[in-house]
Parts: structure tokens; C-alpha cells; sequence
């Protein structure tokens, strides 16, 4: 039987099973960018589709002024700068009464104004295939390659001004099948990961990591689903003995158990909770058992209100030495208001804690994030934000106070 292409909530919802499912590398930035919830009318904000080899081509990119009270995130020292940042993007969708696929890529380009080994040039490719052959199944293939740029605020962060920010190569692919019958469904998904970093003093960062999830779930109502899913998790790091001498390879296994709600009107997304086994490779390491949670909930309670929460809890990976294993919790709430149909506002509360095993380290960030949208027309955007950032450690030396703000201006063809 035809199924009708995927729409926006379609493809909404294949981001969120990818998201909900454990990370891999779990590499988020400091404090990550908030997307908008807030469905806007068509004719608001809606890029030109140009007709391409029989798709559709978007064009389109922000452009933003920032500055940065702490370039470095250092604790002593503080020196400030302002900075360009350019994303240029081109994407190619073609769908079809069943089959959806797409190509995007997009550029990430930073120029310092005063402080030129900051600057930096990155970028990304994403594909995206779903192919719904039935009313009940569906298959869905992610891949990509980033060249990342590592956020001088993250836990595990270069700190020294004189050497540039990390630059990295991942490439990842991201294999899912679904079945969703009248009551019973299941997920069943694969995912890849291969991070090599650019610099040979880096060489130890290098990781190869591979996951498994089962999902089996059970609609309670027509809106919700129950489940119930388990995990493994493969770390190959490469070299696999770090500096301390001992294998930093690692298998975690983990199983939880949820609520989804699909699709949700005034409340969609998804909570789970369980538990994890981290089980290092090398038997002078311990094992370790703890907490693993994942929730991305969005409550809209009028249509011009959102508030969304996004959190995490689970083992993450880690290169710190004299560290053998990291747990992270990481926290958003955030609020989203239509002020007018063509002004929007959001603001956000960030909080997130790495605690290093092994060395005995632990950090402890608190954020706050604010920003204002003004719709210029269908192809402009002017927006204004504000970023404070805090990280509080056990280690002196880590801690440090960050203020940032920004003007962008986004658009597309």
C-alpha cells in the first residue's frame, strides 16, 4: 500500500528517534543550539525550491557576529574578541509517494578578528533516506561526514591559547528499521561511528565506536506507545592503549523503559529510564554500573507557547588523563514564545556535570541562553542573542566564567 511522503512532523520524528537512542561518542557542544518547536506559517519564512535533476534545491545560510568575554574559557587571563561566523548551506530533497531522500551540505567558517589562530574552517555532508514500503514499515538511513571544530568550553576541551582549537573528521552512519502495528511495534537500530582528528598530538582521540538498540513497544492509547529497549555500545580507540598505559577500549550494555507520545498534541516526545554496565576491555579497570536516562518532551499549551526539555544521563567517552571512564548528566529547559507572527522569542536554563572516574575529577556547568527572532520577510531573519556560561571544577584551574552575544542574520533563496 502508497504511503504518502514523510512531512515536516514525519521527518520530526525520525530526528527524535535518533536523538533518544544512546549516543555514541556523546561529543554535545557546551551548551548546544536550541531548534524551534514552533511551526511557522508557510508563507513566513519559506525558502524558493528551485526544480533540480528531478528534485527540489534549497539555498541558504546565516551569517553572525559574536562576542566572547572568554575566547579561551580560561580560568585566569581572560581575553576577549570578536568573531565572524559564516554557514552558507545547499540542500536536495527528492520525494516520492514512498521514498523521501535528501542531500545537505553545509559550511561552518570562523574568522577572529584579533586573535587569527582561533579562526577556522569546517563543515558537514548529511544524507537522509526513508523508505516507507507499508502502512506499518519503515526504513530509514542517516550518513554523513563533519569537519568538526571543538567548542573551547567543553569538558575535555585544548586549554592552551598558543595551539589552535581541535579540528576533527567523523563520519557516522545510522541504520533503523521500524514496524508499527495496530498494538505491538518494534525498532530495530545500528549505528557507526569514526572520529580521527587532525593533529598528530591528537592522535590518542581517535575512536571508533558502534551501537545496537532493540526497541519493543506497546500503544497504551492512541497517543501513547510503551517501550522497552536494550543497548550495546563498542569503543575502539585507536591507539588502544592511552597514555597511562592501560587499554581504553570498552563495551557498555544498558536497558531502559519509556513512554513515547506519537503523534502528541499538546504534549509529544519521549522519557526513558534505565540503567548501564560500563565493561572496560583491559581487566585493571573496574566495571561500573549507573544511571541511564534520555527525556525530549515539548509541552505546548497554547499554539503561540512552548516549553521543551531535553536531558541526559549515561556513560559518555573519554580521553582525560588518569580518567578510566566519564558519566554525564545534561539538562535544558527552555521556554519558545510567537510574540507576533513575525517576532519570536525563546530563552533557556543549561546545566550539565562530568564526572571523571579514575581521576577524581568533576565539572559542573550552569547556562543561560536568550534570543529574539525578528522575520524580516520569507527570505530574512534578524536575530539577537545572549549566552552566559559557567563551569565550576574540582580542579581549579578548569573553572571559568564566559559571556557571549550575537546578531544573525539567517537566510535562504
Amino acid at each position: 500500500m502508497v504511503l504518502r511522503k514523510l512531512d515536516r512532523r514525519g521527518w520530526s520524528a525520525v530526528l527524535l528517534l535518533c536523538g533518544m537512542l544512546p549516543a555514541t561518542a556523546a561529543r554535545a557542544q557546551e551548551i548546544p543550539e536550541s531548534t524551534p518547536v514552533l511551526d511557522l506559517p508557510a508563507d513566513v519564512f519559506a525558502p524558493t525550491e528551485l526544480p533540480f535533476g528531478g528534485g527540489k534545491l534549497e539555498i541558504g545560510g546565516t551569517a553572525r557576529i559574536e562576542y566572547d568575554s572568554n575566547i579561551f574559557a580560561q580560568a585566569y587571563g581572560e581575553d576577549a574578541d570578536t568573531k565572524l561566523i559564516l554557514r552558507p548551506y545547499v540542500a536536495l530533497k527528492h520525494s516520492g509517494s514512498t521514498l523521501d531522500v535528501s542531500v545537505r551540505a553545509e559550511g561552518n567558517f570562523r574568522q577572529y578578528f584579533k586573535h587569527d589562530s582561533e579562526s577556522a574552517a569546517g563543515g558537514q555532508v548529511r544524507t537522509a533516506l526513508a523508505w516507507a514500503f507499508s502502512l506499518a514499515d519503515k526504513l530509514v538511513l542517516l550518513s554523513g561526514w563533519q569537519r568538526g571544530i571543538e567548542d573551547r568550553g567543553e569538558p575535555e576541551a585544548r586549554t592552551l591559547p598558543s595551539l589552535g582549537p581541535r579540528k576533527f573528521d567523523n563520519f557516522d552512519a545510522d541504520l533503523s528499521y521500524s514496524h508499527d502495528g495496530p498494538r505491538l511495534g518494534f525498532t530495530l537500530r545500528g549505528t557507526a561511528e569514526i572520529f580521527r582528528y587532525t593533529d598528530p598530538v591528537d592522535r590518542n582521540r581517535n575512536l571508533k565506536s558502534y551501537a545496537v538498540t532493540a526497541r519493543g513497544k506497546y500503544r497504551v492509547s492512541p497517543l501513547i506507545n510503551g517501550f522497552v529497549e536494550g543497548f550495546v555500545n563498542k569503543r575502539d580507540f585507536a591507539p588502544t592503549v592511552g597514555e597511562s598505559g592501560l587499554d581504553r577500549d570498552s563495551n557498555t550494555y544498558g536497558a531502559r523503559i519509556g513512554a513515547a507520545i506519537d503523534p502528541g498534541g499538546t504534549i509529544r516526545g519521549e522519557l526513558a529510564f534505565g540503567i548501564y554496565h560500563f565493561d572496560p576491555v583491559d581487566a585493571r579497570l573496574d566495571a561500573r554500573t549507573g544511571p541511564s536516562a534520555q527525556a525530549s518532551v515539548i509541552f505546548q499549551p497554547l499554539p503561540r507557547t512552548a516549553f521543551t526539555l531535553d536531558a541526559f544521563v549515561g556513560n559518555v567517552a573519554t580521553y582525560q588523563a588518569g580518567a578510566r571512564s566519564r558519566e554525564d548528566i545534561r539538562v535544558r529547559l527552555g521556554i519558545q514564545q510567537e510574540i507576533r507572527h513575525n517576532l519570536r522569542a525563546q530563552a533557556g536554563l543549561i546545566y550539565r556535570r562530568s564526572r571523571f572516574f579514575g581521576s577524581g575529577q568533576v565539572q559542573d556547568i550552569y547556562g543561560a541562553t536568550a534570543e529574539l527572532e525578528y522575520l524580516i520577510n520569507r527570505r530574512l531573519i534578524l536575530a539577537g542573542d545572549i549566552r552566559y556560561t559557567r563551569r565550576n571544577s574540582t580542579d581549579p584551574l578548569d573553572e571559568f566564567s564566559r559571556f557571549r552575544t550575537a546578531i544573525t542574520l539567517k537566510f535562504h533563496y
